[in-house]
């Protein structure tokens, strides 16, 4: 039970937060001329149960998938976050001191998350044979 502890609580802590944000999303109300970007939604939300289900298979060890998804999810993942967050900065009201902490924070959060699809990768690399 304690093999990959972490892991498994950091695959809860991204269910939760996925499920924040999903939740987060539809209670929000349009605002005309504030959209984000339409691809850059579905796209966090498709990638958003990639880093859910690299997580958990990670934590429990099962084999999901192909080792290519899990690169560009793990490249891919971040790059849409950035892009959210400048969307978020463009829409204006933001002091710079709270752009910055903001960014931080954000970047902090999607490596913790980013972190058990990463270490995915290596599992997928060690457990494929060499010719």
């Amino acid at each position: 039970m304690k093999d990959r502890l972490l892991w498994k609580l950091i695959f809860v802590l991204s269910l939760l937060l996925t499920i924040y944000s999903i939740n987060n999303n539809l209670k929000m109300p349009v605002i005309e001329g504030n959209e984000k970007s339409n691809l850059i939604m579905c796209g966090l939300f498709l990638f958003d149960f990639f880093i859910l289900l690299g997580s958990f298979g990670y934590a429990f060890k099962i084999k999901i998938l192909n080792s290519i998804i899990w690169k560009i999810t793990a490249i891919a993942y971040p790059l849409l976050i950035i892009l959210e967050t400048v969307f978020d900065f463009y829409a204006g009201g933001y002091s710079v001191y709270e752009m910055i902490t903001y960014s931080l924070f954000v970047l902090f959060l999607t490596c913790i998350l980013v972190a058990p699809v990463i270490m995915y990768i290596d599992d997928f690399e060690e457990t494929i044979p060499k010719d």
